[in-house]
């Protein structure tokens, strides 16, 4: 099985900032650690099998991966021509993805040139 390449974005990886951050004040210092190694992990696992995680509503070119321990969803675009997984954004449940939808869309149109 043909394994894929995995990166973030800059904005995935801001997120991912903030929402540690997030954790951070919220909880503490480890469980902002235990969040950050999960979501490296969610994004580390997308290099087998990246379709199989459910598509973003109103975007099917778009997929989604729930983080297994937090509320958090890897949004994420799949190049199979090139065997190359993109993180494009990061966000909590509690917040609403609605508003995340036009940054995704702008994200992929720079990514797809």
């Amino acid at each position: 099985m043909q394994k894929y390449s995995v990166s973030l974005t800059e904005d995935a990886e801001n997120d991912i900032a903030e929402l540690m951050a997030f954790y951070e004040e919220l909880v503490d210092a480890k469980s902002a650690v235990k969040f950050f190694d999960e979501a490296m992990e969610t994004v580390t696992n997308l290099q087998n099998l990246p379709r199989a995680n459910a598509v973003f509503k109103d975007d099917p070119d778009v997929r989604k991966i729930q983080m297994k321990n937090h509320k958090v969803a890897v949004v994420y675009i799949v190049d199979d021509d090139r065997f190359e997984v993109i993180a494009v954004r990061a966000y909590h449940q509690m917040q609403n993805p609605a508003q995340y939808q036009e940054s995704i869309r702008e994200r992929i149109r720079k990514i797809n040139g």
